[in-house]
């Protein structure tokens, strides 16, 4: 069971995570993690910041640092080090489509 940040009471339903793209080993690759999930998105974007901070003088750094929509049950089962193109982007907090939907996104102006 995952826990959100240092209040210890389980976090249900919808919510925000911070995506995490790195570099594959695969040429030209890129795989991703999803960390920090809150059902705030406020309190994900001071999070994404942060750790866009932490990583700044590691020597490997990762490719992008996004705040992106998920549940709960989707972040507990997502993969670490991922390569789908079907996983939660930012997208939808951009008013765009996630790739491969024709359908636009929820609020997007036609």
């Amino acid at each position: 069971m995952r826990f959100d940040g240092f209040t210890r009471r389980p976090v249900r339903g919808e919510g925000y995570a911070v995506r995490l793209d790195w570099p594959s080993t695969d040429a030209g690759a890129v795989s991703h993690d999803f960390t920090q999930f809150t059902p705030s998105l406020s309190r994900a974007l001071r999070r994404a910041a942060s750790t866009r901070r932490y990583w700044v003088l590691s020597p490997v750094r990762p490719l992008a640092v996004t705040v992106v929509p998920i549940t709960q049950a989707a972040f507990a089962a997502h993969a670490q080090q991922c390569v789908s193109s079907a996983c939660p982007t930012m997208a939808p907090l951009l008013g765009l489509a996630p790739a491969g939907d024709t359908a636009p996104a929820r609020g997007a102006s036609s």
